[in-house]
């Protein structure tokens, strides 16, 4: 009987390693690496656009009043695009101011400043916009400005 227990142990440790063994093996993997390389592609800022609100004040004379332009810089992309700066400037062509893109002959561009509130610099999202105000003020020359009477001069408002 002994030698019975003895290979009934024996058998049991033996199906028990068994077991092991095949456990273990059932277990077993491979690693390994990989790679591959694809793109995403980067799109291009859109111009910002300005638009003109209505012109107010008192009418340009050489030496007195002055008009308030008030301008709106939208983001038209559709990303973020940071506003950094405006300038404002009279539209001019040979030296005379342009009126509706056409030189007012005689009526030197000269004689008028722009002087730009310009908006803070901002993040504009898509589709937002912000403000600011240009003065048009008329210089008195000392010389006949007849040329200039009637003309509504050109403003220009660059936005970068």
């Amino acid at each position: 009987m002994v030698r019975r227990l003895k290979s009934k142990r024996a058998i049991t440790i033996l199906g028990s390693i068994l077991v092991l063994a095949i456990a273990t093996t059932a277990y077993a993997y491979f690693t390994a690496t990989g790679s591959g390389t694809g793109s995403a592609s980067v799109g291009t800022a859109s111009p910002f656009t300005v638009t003109f609100g209505a012109t107010t004040g008192g009418p340009l004379l050489p030496g007195s009043g002055h008009q308030t332009l008030p301008y709106t810089v939208t983001n038209p992309g559709s990303g973020s695009q940071q506003l950094t700066t405006t300038t404002a400037a009279v539209a001019s062509s040979g030296g005379f101011v342009t009126q509706s893109g056409a030189p007012a002959s005689g009526c030197l561009a000269a004689w008028f400043t722009a002087e730009n509130n310009p908006p803070a610099a901002v993040d504009l999202g898509p589709g937002d916009s912000t403000t600011g105000v240009v003065n048009v003020t008329m210089t008195d020359s000392g010389t006949n400005q007849d040329p200039c009477q009637g003309v509504a001069p050109d403003i220009t408002v660059t936005a970068s």
